[in-house]
C-alpha cells in the first residue's frame, strides 16, 4: 500500500498511524513471508488502541483520586492514601508507567508528577478505534469495564477476574478472542504461520493445542495447513470456551484432519489427562503458556508429549528484550491474579506476564528443547519500531 493511499483510507495524517511508522515496522521485518502478515490495518489498530490505553490509564487515576498533584506521589503513598491492598499496586504501577512512557506523567525517583504530553478524550478515542476496525471495538468495551469498575477493583472489593469474567462479561471474551479482532487475531496468523514451517513434505502430522479458548487460533491454524494436518487435539480447561473452541476447529479441519477435543488443565499432568508421551508433532498454545503459575513444569510437559524431533510453538505477545517499558496490551491482564500470581526467576522468568526472547530461550532450554527461533525476530525489529510485541517461539526436541 502507497503512502498516499494509506493517509487517504485512513486519514488523520496529524496523528499515528503514521504511514512512516508503517515504513519503519515493514523494513525492519527480515522474513518476507511474515512481513506479509503485518498490513498497515493491523499498525493502524494498534497504534489506536495504544492511545486508548493511555486515555483509559489516565480516567482510572482520576476516578480513584490517584492522580499526581503537583508535589508528585509514589506507589506506596497512593496505596496507603487510599486504604489499597498491597496487591493492587501491580496494575496501579503499571497505569503510572504507562502514562510516565507517553508523557502524560513525569518521573523522578520513584515519584510521578504531571507531565507535558495531553490527554485525549478516552470516549473520542474509542470511538476513531471502533470506527477504523470495527472488530476490535471490543476492546475499547473492555477497557470501559475497568474504568466503570476502577474504584471496587482498587477497594478490594472484588478481584479483576470477578470484574471481567462475570458471566454478564463472556459474550466481550468471545468476541475478543475472536479472528475478526485484528489485535487479537495476529497470534493467531503469526502462530500458523510458524506451524507451517514445520510440516514435512509427506507423513502425518499430528497437533496437541493447549488453552485453545474460543477455537480462533485452532480456526487459523486448520484453515491455513489443511489436510497437511492429519490429527489435531484441541484441548481447554474453561468449559465454556471449549464449546465454542471444539466447534471452530471442527468447522475449520479439512476432511481427512481427525480432530480431538478435551478438557486439559495444563497445570497438572497432561498424560494424567489423556496426553500419551511422545505422541505428537507439535505442541502448540497461543496466548496462554504466560499465565502458567509454573511454567517450567508447563514446558516440561510439552516437552514429553512431542516426538523426536518435534516442536513447541508458542504464539503471544514478546516483550523486547531491551524494552523496559510497560506493552500496552497488559493494562487488561494486569487486574488479573492469574496473570501476576507466577512463579519467577532471575533468568527465565524475570516478571510476571510477557516473556522476552532471550526468557522464552532460557525456559525452553532448561527443559531440553534447543533450536529455539522468534518468528520474526521480535529484539531486531524493536530497534527500528519498539512498539513491536508479536511473535512465536519455536523450540524443537531432539531428533
Amino acid at each position: 500500500m502507497s503512502s498516499n493511499l494509506a493517509e487517504d483510507l485512513y486519514g488523520h495524517p496529524e496523528r499515528h498511524p503514521r504511514t512512516v511508522e508503517f515504513a519503519k515496522l515493514r523494513a525492519a521485518i527480515a522474513d518476507p513471508g511474515v512481513r506479509e502478515l503485518f498490513p498497515f490495518r493491523f499498525l493502524a489498530a494498534n497504534e489506536t488502541f495504544a492511545r486508548l490505553v493511555d486515555a483509559t490509564a489516565y480516567r482510572i487515576l482520576d476516578s480513584i483520586g490517584a492522580l499526581p498533584p503537583a508535589t508528585g506521589i509514589t506507589v506506596p503513598m497512593a496505596k496507603k492514601t487510599l486504604s489499597m491492598p498491597w496487591k493492587r499496586t501491580i496494575p496501579l504501577k503499571f497505569l503510572y508507567e504507562k502514562l510516565y512512557d507517553s508523557g502524560i506523567l513525569a518521573r523522578n525517583d520513584g515519584r510521578y508528577f504531571p507531565g507535558l504530553a495531553p490527554v485525549e478524550d478516552f470516549d473520542t478515542v474509542a470511538a476513531e478505534l471502533a470506527e477504523r476496525e470495527p472488530g476490535a471495538a471490543v476492546a475499547a468495551e473492555i477497557l470501559r469495564t475497568l474504568v466503570d469498575e476502577a474504584g471496587t477493583f482498587f477497594s478490594g472489593r472484588a478481584t479483576g477476574d470477578e470484574i471481567l469474567f462475570s458471566p454478564q462479561k463472556l459474550p466481550l471474551w468471545l468476541k475478543y478472542f475472536s479472528n475478526d479482532n485484528p489485535l487479537y487475531a495476529i497470534n493467531n496468523t503469526v502462530g500458523a504461520e510458524a506451524l507451517s514451517r514445520l510440516v514435512p513434505a509427506d507423513g502425518p502430522f499430528e497437533i496437541l493445542e493447549i488453552g485453545g479458548g474460543c477455537g480462533s487460533a485452532a480456526d487459523q491454524a486448520l484453515r491455513r495447513l489443511g489436510s497437511s494436518v492429519t490429527r489435531y487435539r484441541f484441548t481447554e480447561v474453561a468449559e465454556t470456551f471449549a464449546r465454542h473452541g471444539e466447534r471452530a476447529a471442527r468447522a475449520a479441519a479439512s476432511p481427512s484432519t481427525v480432530v480431538e477435543s478435551a478438557r486439559l488443565d495444563m497445570t497438572t499432568s497432561w498424560e494424567a489427562q489423556g496426553v500419551e508421551p511422545g505422541t505428537f508433532d507439535a505442541v502448540y498454545s497461543v496466548n496462554c503458556f504466560h499465565v502458567a503459575p509454573d511454567l517450567d513444569f508447563v514446558i516440561a510437559e510439552a516437552a514429553k508429549a512431542l516426538k523426536p524431533g518435534g516442536a513447541v510453538v508458542v504464539s503471544e505477545c514478546v516483550r523486547p528484550t531491551k524494552l523496559a517499558r510497560p506493552i500496552h496490551a497488559e493494562i487488561i491482564f494486569d487486574f488479573l491474579d492469574s496473570f501476576t500470581d507466577v512463579m519467577t526467576d532471575p533468568v527465565k522468568r524475570p516478571t510476571h506476564g510477557f516473556l522476552t526472547p532471550a526468557a522464552w530461550r532460557a525456559t525452553f532450554e532448561a527443559a531440553g528443547l534447543g533450536d529455539v527461533t522468534v518468528l520474526p525476530d521480535v529484539d531486531a525489529i524493536a530497534e527500528k519500531y519498539p512498539d513491536f510485541v508479536v511473535g512465536a517461539v519455536i523450540a524443537r526436541a531432539e531428533g
